[in-house]
């Protein structure tokens, strides 16, 4: 679990062992225990997204559950 802090009074836990972590979608199309890091069908249980720090980009942080860097978007994030 990541902690990512959205200021001083809103942490959300992030998990980084697979994007299944968290989602809440209904149909889910993926079986097994593989670590998943993309998927069409993810679903966030809330909306938290973040201005990219590098290029500007609203995205969602947890469906960056690859990152390196929190406030980086995955774009980025695969350059760095």
């Amino acid at each position: 679990m990541t902690r990512i802090s959205f200021g001083e009074h809103l942490v959300i836990n992030v998990s980084r062992r697979s994007l299944c972590d968290n989602c809440v979608a209904d149909v889910c199309l993926i079986e097994g225990p593989e670590r998943v890091l993309q998927c069409k069908s993810f679903e966030s249980s809330f909306v938290a997204l973040r201005r990219c720090r590098s290029c500007g980009q609203l995205f969602d942080v947890c469906s960056n559950v690859n990152s390196l860097d929190f406030e980086v978007c995955p774009a980025c994030n695969e350059v760095v």
